[in-house]
């Protein structure tokens, strides 16, 4: 190393790489976020917005915005709906069967 006139070594000053253009990139975006947050926040009005109705309280007074089902089950009977397609056959286990979920061209365990 060069040594100065005061007898003490002079050291090279780093340069700059790509990885402080990215700093700087990302400190433009940060200071762009900060500017368009504050615009969208600075469209809503600083009023406070008038009391709204408690919750499960309608306007009819029966409460709740659910549907009234009078606590009957549903009609229609017969047996719960059932997968399609032809019964298994003998030697194949039931369940999902064709595609990549299937047996695979396989013979069943």
């Amino acid at each position: 190393m060069a040594r100065s006139r005061a007898g003490t070594p002079q050291q090279a000053k780093p340069r700059s790489d790509a990885y402080v253009g990215l700093l700087a990139i990302a400190l433009v975006a940060q200071i762009a976020g900060a500017v368009f947050f504050f615009l969208d926040w600075n469209q809503y009005p600083s009023a406070k917005p008038a009391n709204a109705p408690a919750p499960g309280v309608s306007a009819g007074g029966q409460g709740g915005g659910a549907p009234q089902g009078g606590g009957q089950p549903p009609q229609g009977g017969g047996q719960p709906p059932q997968g399609g397609g032809p019964p298994p056959q003998a030697g194949q286990q039931q369940g999902m069967g064709g595609g990549m979920a299937g047996n695979m061209g396989g013979k069943a365990p």
